[in-house]
């Protein structure tokens, strides 16, 4: 049986070179349980019906502008706190994994977040992404949920310092009011890059965003 050879597409390579340099960084994880019960309840009533990817890309955009060292750039010589916040949505496509960006996301409500998901979604299905589309992400979240992953930690993709990694929702016990009862429970992991972000600040941040999750 003779091997096959699948030769590198200029996007594989660009990605193996990017990863590559990424891991050079030191890099940190850190993951926490969410009860979503409002989330679900949030997005039930809604009448535009968010996705869950859209509502949690406006609860990081909020904290991020909270918690700028995670919305900031590395370099050699200096860290770079951006102004705007970018955020980059990891999506599958026939080209492989890309990270489109919603500009601006602070300043946007959840409606215009709404609309640029659904854009990212029009441009997934037909592949139609311009390199503008995919520049300048200044943190970035993935969503491994719809894949039945029930937890998983992303590279930080330099020179960004932080990714948000989602999971599945999982049909948990909990403890409310001292009863015990189920509900729906994800989980987040942050990995940062460690030269910017220490625990006690991450932890700061994964800590609200929770709260934010569950007080919808």
């Amino acid at each position: 049986m003779t091997d096959q050879v699948q030769k590198l597409t200029s996007l594989q390579k660009s990605m193996a070179r990017q990863m590559t340099k990424s891991l050079e960084a030191p890099q940190f994880q850190l993951a926490t349980d969410v009860d979503c019960t409002r989330l679900l309840e949030f997005k039930k009533r809604s009448p535009f019906k968010p996705s869950v990817t859209t509502i949690l890309a406006k609860l990081v955009a909020d904290e991020l502008v909270k918690f700028p060292l995670l919305n900031s750039s590395w370099n050699e010589d200096a860290i770079i706190l951006h102004e705007e916040v970018n955020l980059g949505i990891a999506v599958d496509t026939k080209r492989g994994l890309l990270v489109p960006v919603i500009r601006d996301a602070s300043q946007k409500d959840l409606q215009e977040i709404h609309r640029g998901m659904e854009l990212i979604k029009e441009k997934r299905e037909s592949g139609k992404f311009s390199m503008d589309d995919l520049a300048d992400a200044t943190f970035t979240i993935s969503n491994l949920g719809a894949f039945n992953i029930s937890f998983f930690s992303a590279i930080v993709n330099m020179p960004q310092v932080g990714i948000l990694a989602v999971s599945k929702m999982t049909e948990m016990p909990v403890v409310r009011f001292g009863q015990i009862t189920t509900a729906s429970v994800m989980r987040l992991c942050l990995s940062m890059d460690h030269r910017v972000v220490d625990g006690a600040y991450g932890s700061r941040f994964m800590s609200e965003l929770a709260a934010s999750i569950e007080n919808l």
